[in-house]
């Protein structure tokens, strides 16, 4: 493989669903969901005491949620999930152990052949990328800190993942319901302004002045918002849907903005405190 190419396959391999769609991509069809739009991606609020209180700060939920997410010696799931565009979607799994170790495995439901690999052993993240015409394989440094501006599952585990939301985006308490029949909490997020400037310098005044509506500027993969149901037993994700925003609709609009999903990926069968078995985070033979 060539070095831009293996640079390429780097730098795109972080972003979970887009490693499938871009590093992966060759010439996508039309896929279903893995289940009807709305039946995917509704969450039933609930008329309990938290959803009158709708429209709340999320900031004790997420730091109840974060320390108790890092209090467990190990986190298990199964992953569905789906894209708007191009329109796919496959299942997969996730392991945690620790701070520092994660394995994530995806398939492409519909595609023979077609898979994603990703093991991070705390100090390299190791990634193999299937489709019926090659296999890539690649490895790169963890960062320190671990922080992108992306949701990179594989690279900042569900304890990142979390600290990432607290750090970048204003959330809100959307209220409390039922997802695929478990009880959780429903937050919804917006970049904050000084993540904002920090990505689009040039519009500094107008973010600060809450009216910036050149949501297409942001760099590619980074959701503007964000929604994230978090189990209300053992406060783990089990919904992360990154979601988008057309040009014209101003900041000063959240919560209200309009928003539309392009990724959701759902945990199922959440475990927690679970023992590994060390070769859960080996590299497979090549």
């Amino acid at each position: 493989m060539s070095d831009n190419r293996r640079n390429l396959t780097l730098v795109i391999a972080g972003v979970l669903l887009a490693v499938f769609t871009a590093v992966c991509a060759f010439g996508l069809p039309s896929f279903s969901y893995f289940a009807k739009p709305h039946d995917a991606n509704a969450v039933d609020v609930a008329s309990t005491q938290l959803a009158k209180q709708a429209g709340g700060d999320a900031e004790p939920l997420l730091h109840d949620a974060l320390k108790r997410v890092l209090g467990y010696s190990s986190i298990t799931a199964r992953i569905e999930y789906s894209t708007r565009s191009p329109e796919t979607n496959g299942s997969g799994h996730y392991w945690e152990q620790g701070a520092l170790q994660r394995r994530l495995e995806l398939k492409l439901r519909g595609v023979e052949s077609a898979g994603l690999l990703q093991i991070n052993n705390g100090k390299t993240l190791w990634t193999r990328c299937t489709t019926p015409r090659d296999t890539m394989t690649t490895e790169a440094p963890t960062a320190a800190p671990l922080h992108s501006p992306q949701l990179h599952l594989a690279e900042l585990g569900l304890p990142g993942l979390l600290s990432q939301l607290k750090q970048d985006y204003d959330l809100v308490l959307v209220g409390a319901g039922q997802l695929a029949g478990e009880q959780v909490f429903v937050i919804k997020g917006v970049l904050k302004r000084d993540a904002l400037v920090r990505m689009t310098p040039t519009r500094a005044a107008e973010i600060q002045a809450g009216g910036f509506s050149a949501w297409s500027e942001l760099p590619p993969g980074v959701p503007a918002t964000l929604l994230i149901a978090l189990g209300s037993e053992d406060a783990i994700p089990r919904r992360i849907q990154l979601q988008t925003i057309a040009d014209g609709a101003p900041l000063s609009s959240w919560p209200e903005l309009p928003t539309e999903e392009s990724l959701t990926i759902d945990l199922r069968d959440v475990h927690a405190n679970l023992e590994l078995k060390y070769e859960v985070f080996a590299r497979p033979p090549i």
